[in-house]
Parts: C-alpha cells; sequence; structure tokens
C-alpha cells in the first residue's frame, strides 16, 4: 500500500470533521443506505423484549438518520454528535415527528470520548464505521470506557467496521476513482465527484480525499473544485477485540454485515455486539 506520512493528529481531525460539515450533500450520497438501519432496529427490538425497556443511546447520530426511526419504533433516544450542521438537520426531522413520540428524543452536542449519562442506556449504538474517525488507540480506548459508564451492567454496545481491503487501498493515490456526476441537492450545482486516498500506515490510517468539481451542462469547469477530506482508523477483528478487552467488554456476537452472516475474510462490514464484562 502507498504512503505519503508522516500524517498529523491535526490532519486526522479534520478527517473527522469535514465530511459533516453539509447535511444536506451527506443525506443525499447516502440515500440508499438501509442495510444498516434495519439491523439495528431490529436489534433494539431484540435487546427490549429480552430484558424490557431501557433508552437507547445513538452515538454519531449525523442527521438523524437512525435516530428518527429508533423514536418511531417506540424507544427513547437520546443522540450525540459534534457536527452543529448534522444535529441541525436531525432537529429539523425530530420536530416534524408527532409530540409524543418528538417528547422521547433529545440531541445533544458532544464528543464521543467525553460523554457521560446518568441514567445509563440499554443499548448504545455507533453506527455507519464512525468509531473509526477516532484514529489514536488512546482515543478509542477513552471512548469505549465512557459508553461501558454509559451502559446498563447488561446493556449492549453495538457498532460496524469497514472491512480491510488490501487490493482498494493500494489504488494509486495520483489517479482518481469513482467519478459520477450530480447535482447538489439543495444548490442544484452540477457537480463531478471524484475520490482517492493514502494510507499512513503507522497510525494505521486511511486518508480520503472527495473531489467536487463545478461544471456546467455541457461539462466545461465552472467553479473552483472542493476538495472534502475523511480519516478513517483501520482496524482488524484482533485490534476490535484487544480494544474491547482493554475497555471492559465481553464481545456477545460478531457478524459479517448486516444480515447476520459469520463474520470472515470475505466481509465487507464487520458488526459487533459487546457487553460490560
Amino acid at each position: 500500500m502507498k504512503s505519503r506520512a508522516p500524517f498529523t493528529p491535526a490532519d486526522e481531525d479534520t478527517g473527522a470533521r469535514e465530511s459533516f460539515e453539509d447535511g444536506a450533500l451527506y443525506d443525499f450520497e447516502y440515500r440508499r443506505r438501509r442495510s444498516d438501519l434495519n439491523f439495528y432496529r431490529q436489534l433494539a427490538r431484540d435487546r427490549m423484549e429480552r430484558a424490557g425497556h431501557g433508552p437507547v443511546v445513538d452515538l454519531a447520530c449525523g442527521t438523524g438518520r437512525m435516530f428518527v426511526p429508533l423514536l418511531r419504533d417506540g424507544h427513547d433516544v437520546v443522540g450525540v454528535d459534534r457536527a452543529v450542521p448534522m444535529l441541525e438537520r436531525a432537529a429539523r426531522r425530530l420536530s416534524r415527528l408527532p409530540s409524543a413520540r418528538r417528547a422521547r428524543g433529545a440531541l445533544i452536542r458532544g464528543d464521543l470520548r467525553a460523554i457521560a449519562f446518568r441514567p445509563r442506556f440499554a443499548l448504545a449504538v455507533c453506527a455507519f464505521h464512525s468509531i473509526q474517525h477516532l484514529v489514536a488507540t488512546d482515543d478509542l480506548l477513552q471512548f469505549l470506557a465512557r459508553v461501558r459508564e454509559s451502559l446498563l451492567p447488561d446493556g449492549w454496545f453495538a457498532f460496524d467496521i469497514l472491512a480491510l481491503d488490501a487490493e482498494w487501498m493500494a489504488r494509486d493515490p495520483e489517479r482518481r476513482w469513482a467519478r459520477t456526476i450530480f447535482r447538489h441537492p439543495t444548490t442544484n450545482e452540477r457537480l463531478i465527484y471524484t475520490t482517492n486516498h493514502i494510507y499512513d500506515p503507522v497510525r494505521q490510517a486511511l486518508h480520503m480525499r472527495v473531489y467536487y468539481q463545478p461544471v456546467d451542462d455541457k461539462g466545461n469547469v465552472a467553479g473552483p473544485e472542493r476538495i472534502v477530506r475523511l480519516c478513517h482508523r483501520q482496524l482488524s477483528p484482533d485490534d476490535v477485540a484487544t480494544l474491547l478487552d482493554k475497555s471492559g467488554f465481553r464481545l456477545l456476537n460478531a457478524f459479517g454485515g448486516f444480515h447476520g452472516a459469520p463474520l470472515d475474510d470475505l466481509s465487507d462490514e464487520h458488526v459487533y455486539v459487546a457487553c460490560p464484562r
């Protein structure tokens, strides 16, 4: 895998922020993502059926993609995110719910490494690879410790990881990939989307760059290109097992995706369910 290290913690923090500054674009780009939502909704039902009703916390809740459906399902839900544009969009979704459902939801701006809740939760969910935005091992351990402290003794913590893909990660970082032409959902600006990435093996961090080039209807450049950075800590199943163990969690299940298949080397996404030990 090609590398252009060194990267700095500031680069990693930028990569955890820039993709979440446009909530409308975020929702547009991921509008077809449903399998994780269905999985976590069913998991919440299973948890409540087995151990009775209890509140749910949606960590890195973003625009409310999961927060609102969980409320519709009848759960008490707290959503936590640090990106104001995402929380504003989640708040608009919340405002459209019937008053009885709205009363069972709360949105909080906060850093995942500093959460602390009382009373505690029956279920904590950190969906859509959000845990991977924490790159430093100390930050991951701090986050997991805060989650554990915020769970009931028999509570569940569920999260997912984008699996390592050595072939994809080894792509030429100078080339542009995934070229797509679309219109921005709010401005109607015509854009060409491309992406590439660089891997930092020292920090196990993948630094992605997403390019948005404005063009006119004839394909001519119509403005300056914008670059949005995204950073993910790459985590193997062994890495996850070690982090959970050090944080006082016991692994309950590990799935190779959101349909309950066993976790194996061919799994694109890894899904974990753990509980306090």
